[in-house]
C-alpha cells in the first residue's frame, strides 16, 4: 500500500475510534440528563462516562499502534509518548512554552493570586487525565499522519477543526466549560492552540511535553474562567485576550513553517 494511502486509512480508523467512543460516553451523558434526570455535572456517575470519552483519542492512538506497529519509530508505546531523549534545549522550549501560559492568563485576565497559581499545580495530574491525554491522539497520530497527506497549515487547521467538532456533544451537557463558549469563538481558540502545541510536539518530538502543556493551559482557562470571575462561569473576553491569543497564532505559525521547511531542505539535501 502507498505511504499517502495507507496515511488516510490509518487517519480514518483513528477517527472512526475516538468518535466512536467519546460521542458514545458522552451521549449516555446526555440522555441520563435528558430522559433519566441523571448523570448531571459534578455528580460521581457522570464522570465515568465523561473521563471514558475524554480518553477516546488516547485510546484510539493506542490502537492505531498496535495495528500499526510497523510504521512507528519506537519500540514500545512508553517510547511513542515519550519521545527521544530529552536535553536542555528541549526543557528550555517547554519551561518557556509553560512560562507563557502563565504571563498569558496574567495579561488578558489579570489573574495574579498565587493562591490560584498553586491549585493549578495541585490539579495537574487531574488535569493530565482529563484533558492532557487527547494528545496522544490529535499531536501523535492525527497530526503527523495527515502532514503526509497535505501540507502544515492546512493540516494544523484540519486538526483544530476535528478537535473542535469532537467536543461538540459537551455544548449538550449543563455545567461543562464549553457551555461558556459560542462554538465559532471556541473553533477559532482551539485552532490556534492546535497550531501551538503542534510547533511545541515538532520542536521538542516529546508527546509527553505536549500532555503536560494541553493540561496546564487547560489549567489556565479554568482559573480564568472561575477565579477570574468570582466563581461564574463566565469567559471575559477584551482586547487584551485577543492581541495575546493572536500573537501566540502568528509566533506558532512562523516557528511551525520554518521548522517544517528547514526539515524538507535538510531531506532534500541528504537524497
Amino acid at each position: 500500500m502507498k505511504p499517502k494511502r495507507r496515511s488516510l486509512k490509518q487517519i480514518g480508523l483513528f477517527l472512526l475510534y475516538t468518535f466512536s467512543i467519546t460521542w458514545l460516553c458522552w451521549l449516555i451523558i446526555i440522555i441520563g440528563n435528558r430522559y433519566f434526570n441523571a448523570l448531571w455535572y459534578g455528580e460521581p456517575l457522570f464522570w465515568i462516562p465523561n473521563l471514558i470519552g475524554g480518553l477516546g483519542p488516547a485510546i484510539s492512538s493506542y490502537i492505531i499502534y498496535r495495528q500499526f506497529k510497523e510504521d512507528f519509530c519506537e519500540e514500545s508505546f512508553v517510547g511513542f509518548v515519550f519521545g527521544k531523549k530529552l536535553d536542555r534545549k528541549v526543557w528550555l522550549i517547554f519551561g518557556l512554552f509553560s512560562f507563557w501560559r502563565l504571563f498569558m492568563i496574567w495579561i488578558s485576565f489579570g489573574i495574579k493570586n498565587p493562591i490560584s497559581i498553586l491549585s493549578l499545580v495541585i490539579n495537574l495530574p487531574l488535569l493530565i487525565i482529563g484533558g492532557g491525554l487527547e494528545e496522544l491522539g490529535w499531536r501523535g497520530i492525527l497530526q503527523p499522519k495527515l502532514e503526509k497527506v497535505v501540507n502544515y497549515l492546512p493540516s494544523v487547521l484540519i486538526v483544530g477543526i476535528i478537535w473542535s467538532i469532537w467536543h461538540l456533544p459537551l455544548w449538550f451537557i449543563k455545567g461543562t466549560v464549553q457551555t461558556s463558549f459560542p462554538f465559532g469563538l471556541y473553533l477559532f481558540s482551539v485552532i490556534i492552540v492546535s497550531s501551538s502545541f503542534t510547533t511545541l510536539y515538532k520542536y521538542t518530538n516529546n508527546l509527553f511535553f505536549c500532555i503536560l502543556s494541553h493540561a496546564w493551559f487547560n489549567g489556565c482557562i479554568g482559573l480564568a474562567l472561575y477565579i477570574g470571575n468570582n466563581g461564574a462561569l463566565q469567559l471575559n473576553l477584551n482586547w487584551k485576550v485577543i492581541i495575546v491569543f493572536s500573537f501566540e497564532l502568528i509566533v506558532s505559525v512562523i516557528l511551525g513553517i520554518a521548522y517544517t521547511r528547514k526539515k524538507y531542505l535538510l531531506f532534500n539535501t541528504r537524497k
